[in-house]
């Protein structure tokens, strides 16, 4: 019999890799003015202690919400709904949410998809009304879960939670006030994730106008439905967009949210080795200073310090040598035959070839699209943060 503390460590290890998966997935896409206020926000003197007070109200919520607001957990969603959001949740790197439906005497008191979680992303939840979500379009199903999921993933659950609260009698009417202007920014990054699902433009657009009819008065008050529109059509030009478009399948699958430049690297031999051998060793060092405790942190970071360059520069040179040697040999053997040593021992099986059409395509698309800078700044002058 094998103690529960014993698989603690693997499950923190894990926690702790697709936390960083998602935060580094949702900087790719995300508007950079939200994603600065909510770190702010989580790690201010002045806003941690504002947002813990949703985390001390939560356990009273939840039962306040069990009682008058959703249904028994036994009562599933349908299967098709939680496939597409498994799906989006795949190709976002969204969190995992508990997903909880609402009675049908209370649905009209709701939006029909709400977004709730507490600080530091420990808990998630996906509040739906499953009647409107199974009647609406395919694409607009899609934008509105995506959205939901781009709430979770950039941590502006606390803030719905907070309306939720206040609206139930729970004494945080003064957060609500100061979270204003948080919740404006952040309907920018929820719909450009609904736009990055539906891939289409023109769905995104009907699937926000929808949106913005779709409103409840405890609901954070959204901007106006013109600044949406607009910064909808230009994230519709960035290079990430360009992207999701001609690397995915006809259907819209067969893509998941990576770094940017990323996808541009899958023609080198040479270049995935380095980015496999960088990427295993960042989440070794992550994992590895995750165990050790803070002492041992502290008497380490001298000497990593000295060695990360030369372990990096000592990688790279030989995954280089690595790849040139193994493209030698390849030539060698394609031109002597297939031995019998070969038939006898087959190859590892060759990565599928690159298909020349779209990556021309690719490059031909990427010299016109946008950086996700330039989008940011367009939206941000709109607003009048500067």
């Amino acid at each position: 019999m094998v103690h529960i503390a014993a698989d603690l460590p693997q499950f923190l290890q894990r926690r702790e890799l697709a936390a960083y998966e998602q935060r580094l997935a949702r900087t790719g896409y995300a508007y950079g003015v939200d994603l600065r206020r909510a770190a702010w926000l989580a790690g201010s003197m002045l806003g941690d202690p504002l947002m813990r007070s949703v985390d001390r109200r939560w356990s009273r919520t939840v039962q306040a919400l069990e009682d008058e607001a959703v249904l028994p957990q036994r009562k599933a969603p349908p299967l098709p709904l939680l496939e597409e959001l498994a799906t989006l949740i795949t190709m976002l790197r969204a969190p995992l949410p508990t997903v909880r439906m609402l009675r049908p005497e209370v649905a009209g008191q709701w939006p029909a998809i709400t977004p709730l979680s507490t600080t530091k992303g420990a808990i998630h939840w996906l509040v739906i009304d499953r009647d409107r979500l199974m009647a609406m379009p395919d694409d607009e199903r899609s934008f509105v879960l995506a959205s939901a999921l781009g709430h979770l993933q950039c941590e502006h659950g606390p803030i719905f939670a907070a309306h939720l609260m206040g609206h139930l009698g729970g004494g945080l009417r003064s957060v609500r006030t100061l979270m204003r202007a948080w919740a404006r920014v952040a309907v920018f990054s929820a719909d450009r994730a609904g736009l990055l699902a539906v891939r289409s433009l023109d769905a995104a657009l009907r699937a926000v106008e929808h949106d913005d009819a779709d409103s409840v008065p405890w609901m954070p008050r959204r901007p106006s439905l013109d600044l949406r529109r607009q910064a909808l059509e230009d994230f519709d030009r960035s290079q990430l967009m360009v992207r999701r478009r001609v690397l995915s399948d006809p259907d819209g699958g067969g893509w998941t949210l990576s770094p940017p430049g990323a996808e541009e690297d899958r023609g080198s031999l040479a270049r995935r080795v380095r980015g496999a051998l960088d990427r295993m060793g960042r989440v070794g060092d992550k994992l590895e200073g995750f165990e050790a405790g803070p002492r041992e942190r502290e008497a380490r970071d001298e000497a990593e310090a000295v060695a990360k360059a030369r372990a990096e520069a000592a990688e790279a040179v030989a995954a280089a040598r690595e790849a040139e040697a193994e493209a030698e040999r390849e030539a060698e053997s394609s031109s002597r035959g297939p031995g019998p040593k070969a038939s006898a021992e087959p190859s590892p099986p060759e990565p599928p070839p690159i298909d020349e059409e779209q990556a021309k395509r690719l490059r031909q698309a990427l010299s016109d699209a946008w950086s996700l800078a330039r989008c940011d700044a367009r939206l941000t002058r709109r607003l009048r943060l500067l």
